[in-house]
């Protein structure tokens, strides 16, 4: 087992629940036939947890580079470049993968790291006499924290799944599998879903 592998629950002829929810609509058997050609490099397991945590990068995004902005430009500003950085980011994560921006994302969506840092940082503006700032941050940090980010990214998504055809987690989990198969040198637009 990787350092990404989850445990899953199969519901057979429906759908895998990812541990903490994930859903991808194919079931373990259609997923085993699909990454197949794979398999014997990375088990079902891992590609799941990265798929997982992979789909964090937007709202990840948007937890840790909000306070820079707000400490450096402001809130207005925090808020607009936090929410266009994070709806880009939710584009461009279904489009590509790096394994190595997976490992920072497995540390920061850490929602008790998070807590900690913004806490502390909480602290330091009251102690800066910014108390406007550190409410507004404390209010992100709610938001951003409690996963009801995502609700900025649903019209991107909504969009993104008429361009792709699958919903986000199947299009990521695909992405990542594609990856692999890359890496080996196989050619992914062969696989196919069904016999």
């Amino acid at each position: 087992m990787g350092l990404f592998s989850l445990n899953y629950r199969n519901v057979p002829g429906q759908c895998v629940y990812a541990e903490g929810g994930l859903k991808f609509r194919a079931d373990e058997n259609m997923l085993r036939h699909y990454f197949a050609p794979i398999l014997s490099y990375i088990s079902l397991n891992e590609l799941i947890g990265e798929a997982t945590f992979w789909s964090l990068l937007p709202s990840t995004l948007a937890i840790w580079v909000f306070p820079i902005f707000l400490y450096f430009k402001g809130t207005f500003y925090a808020l607009m470049a936090t929410l266009i950085l994070s709806n880009i980011m939710e584009i461009l994560h279904q489009l590509f993968y790096s394994k190595i921006i997976n490992y920072a994302i497995f540390i920061l969506a850490n929602n008790i790291l998070a807590l900690i840092v913004y806490f502390i940082l909480a602290i330091i503006l009251i102690h800066l006499n910014f108390f406007k700032e550190a409410i507004v941050l404390i209010v992100w940090g709610f938001f951003s924290i409690s996963g009801l980010v995502e609700i900025i990214f649903f019209p991107i998504d909504l969009a993104l799944v008429k361009f792709f055809g699958l919903p986000k987690s199947d299009q990521i989990l695909r992405n990542i599998g594609w990856h692999y198969g890359r890496k080996l040198g196989l050619d992914p637009l062969q696989w196919k879903m069904y016999d």
